[in-house]
């Protein structure tokens, strides 16, 4: 993580490539590596590659594949990932996991979808 805040993708993917039993914390570090640089399609095609070699995505994966999403204003694959984080892997979206969705909806003008999401933040946090 600290090589991709500096900038330095380069030892950052170093590091990732070392790494021999890699887990959810090493991904959302690499995955927020190429966030941090303005790599955003390679953010997710990382995050897609954790999920895809079975590897489980942890709230912290989550917010940093959000944000991603947010920055680079990938609506549907926002979506997708809020979606994988509660019904496939049963973590609790946060108030933040909810604001950069319902945020994000609401900047690309697709408000009745944000005003849903919203509701179901509201009952969410009446639940817990």
């Amino acid at each position: 993580k600290m090589y991709g805040q500096c900038g330095d993708l380069k030892s950052a993917n170093f590091s990732f490539d070392t790494v021999s039993v890699k887990g959810s914390l090493t991904w959302t570090a690499i995955i927020e590596a190429y966030g941090c640089n303005g790599r955003l399609k390679d953010a997710i095609n990382c995050f897609e590659e954790m999920i895809s070699k079975g590897f489980t995505p942890n709230t912290f994966t989550f917010t940093a594949v959000l944000s991603i999403c947010s920055q680079a204003g990938f609506v549907d694959k926002a979506c997708r990932f809020f979606n994988l984080m509660h019904r496939i892997y049963k973590l609790q979206p946060s108030e933040d996991h909810y604001s950069m969705v319902i945020e994000l909806l609401n900047r690309f003008g697709r408000v009745e979808e944000a005003q849903r999401l919203e509701i179901m933040s509201s009952s969410s946090s009446t639940q817990t």
